[in-house]
């Protein structure tokens, strides 16, 4: 599961530029419903399924009355389901929402105070807007678009459904300014937010090792040395139990063959050897 709040200024694209208004954004996440008239693909929020861009607009762009000029306004996420789990779900729209939606309930509850208390926020609690998108498009850091077998702005072959997601600066009642972006885990987590993302995912929708390569850098990164050791030991136990298993399976289906089986002649310890004829020599 990857789940990705973007920074402006490393991501690099003026679309996301959010110390302005969030026009262009909105514009962009619009590009897949050229065409498609009332069958296009609408903005969802957390208690609603159906926004039109000129509301979102207008509700980002003015919830944010104490942001200065060069502050950002607001903050754009991705949620990408890997194949596999867009399998597992089957793809359905309303399933992915939902997800959205928790992520989201997720995102707000990980906001701290400098005194380090949790303010205890929720969904509700936020403006934001997300939406559903099909089709993921080659960028120029893509390898195939440097090895040029594809260019930019081409469609990528295969399921790549995932959700953007914009939400403003502020909180609903514009009291509280809330940054994801901040370079204090005190405040608000980044690797935690993810991780908590990806286990939500495995718990709730009867998965396993959403986020198990993620779990792994932030070990590997950030843990201690014991940390570290007791998780290497947790990969080697399920490692052992696994080929444990795979034995065993492999011996009960051996068994379970009956007559067709080996196992039914005798071993060579076992066979008679057949006497040679007595000659008298």
């Amino acid at each position: 599961m990857y789940v990705k709040i973007i920074n402006p200024k490393t991501d690099g694209s003026k679309k996301y530029n959010n110390s302005r208004s969030c026009i262009p954004l909105i514009k962009y996440l619009s590009k897949e419903d050229e065409g498609k008239g009332i069958n296009r693909e609408w903005f969802f929020s957390h208690d609603r399924d159906k926004v039109d861009s000129p509301e979102v607009i207008r509700s980002i762009d003015h919830n944010c009355p104490k942001i200065e000029k060069h502050e950002a306004k607001f903050y754009s996420l991705v949620i990408a389901p890997r194949t596999d789990e867009i399998k597992h779900l089957k793809n359905d729209p309303e399933k992915l929402k939902a997800f959205t939606r928790e992520v989201m309930d997720i995102y707000a509850m990980n906001f701290k105070g400098k005194n380090g208390n949790n303010k205890n926020l929720t969904g509700k609690d936020l403006v934001y807007f997300a939406k559903l998108e099909d089709n993921r498009y080659y960028k120029k850091n893509d390898i195939e678009v440097m090895e040029g077998k594809a260019k930019i702005g081409d469609c990528v072959p295969g399921d790549n459904t995932h959700i953007h997601i914009i939400v403003s600066r502020q909180d609903k009642t514009k009291a509280m300014k809330l940054s994801p972006l901040v370079n204090d885990k005190k405040l608000f987590y980044r690797e935690q937010f993810k991780l908590k993302s990806c286990e939500h995912f495995d718990k709730h929708y009867s998965y396993i090792g959403s986020g198990k390569e993620l779990e792994k850098h932030i070990i590997m990164r950030d843990g201690t040395i014991p940390e570290r050791m007791a998780y290497f030991e947790k990969e080697d136990r399920a490692r052992i139990m696994e080929l444990e298993n795979s034995h065993q399976n492999d011996w009960l289906d051996q068994l379970g063959r009956g007559s067709n089986h080996p196992q039914h002649e005798q071993y060579p310890s076992q066979k008679k050897k057949k006497r040679k004829p007595n000659t008298g020599l």
